[in-house]
């Protein structure tokens, strides 16, 4: 956890057009990105369990207490991208196996957003990782706390992607899941969690037998799957209902690739 990295910088595109803006705070909201640093970006702790360790997301705006001021977009990029902070330390709990394949373009939008809102004056909650937290990081059981380790910082990044329906693009949207639903998409103990918090579903094409592209969605947007029953904490439907028509369809298409 004490471990360094060196990550060569890209250049990140700026943005400052509305359309763009909003675009940002879209994949804010959608790649769930409030659910550690809070829907002002002001950050929060988000698991406080004695045995996992006491969590917080960063202050992501320019108040006291903030990073953005003292952060470049391409410095914000390899946070968000590789795990790896500042000084070249790795950030304990990014995840960023969830966003290392984010075009710049992306990237940029979403940086360009972050800089847009109203300066917050919140310190830095506490990071410091229980003694079960680093026992089940020890044998691998919860790589998220150092996404950095396994993350391959030569990969060249997409300038962008055009969104489309198709199997390239679902792939793409796809990666926001795989922090819960795991690399394969099937599910399982959710990396991290507190013992409370129920296993993430398989959303591998047999473990969505029950649902068409339709239904999918609507599950998505709603909250409620087919049968009627609500879908539990802490999968973040709210968040994911934010993402296009495109998105999911090409994400539906995509998961039924998966056996």
């Amino acid at each position: 956890m004490n471990k360094t990295y060196d990550v060569k910088s890209v250049p990140i595109p700026k943005f400052s057009k509305p359309i763009d803006l909003a675009e940002g705070k879209r994949l804010y909201q959608s790649r769930g990105c409030g659910d550690c640093h809070d829907v002002d970006g002001s950050g929060k702790t988000f698991i406080e369990d004695p045995a996992i360790g006491i969590l917080s997301g960063s202050n992501l705006t320019a108040g006291k207490g903030g990073i953005l001021a003292d952060r470049t977009d391409e410095e914000l990029a390899i946070a968000i991208r590789h795990g790896v902070g500042k000084n070249g330390r790795a950030l304990i709990f990014m995840p960023s196996t969830d966003f290392q394949g984010m075009t710049n373009e992306d990237v940029g939008k979403l940086i360009s957003f972050l800089r847009s809102r109203p300066a917050i004056d919140k310190s830095q909650g506490e990071v410091k990782p229980g003694p079960l937290g680093r026992f089940l990081f020890l044998i691998g059981e919860i790589p998220v706390f150092v996404s950095a380790e396994i993350i391959n910082h030569e990969t060249t990044h997409l300038a962008n992607i055009t969104p489309s329906v198709s199997i390239e693009y679902g792939k793409y949207v796809a990666s926001t899941c795989t922090g819960c639903h795991g690399f394969n998409l099937k599910g399982g103990p959710i990396q991290g969690a507190p013992p409370e918090w129920p296993p993430a579903q398989n959303i591998s094409k047999n473990g969505l037998t029950k649902y068409t592209e339709s239904n999918f969605i609507q599950t998505i947007r709603t909250g409620k799957r087919p049968d009627g029953t609500e879908m539990k904490f802490p999968m973040p439907w709210k968040s994911l209902g934010q993402l296009t028509d495109t998105e999911l369809k090409a994400l539906w298409m995509y998961l039924q690739t998966i056996q």
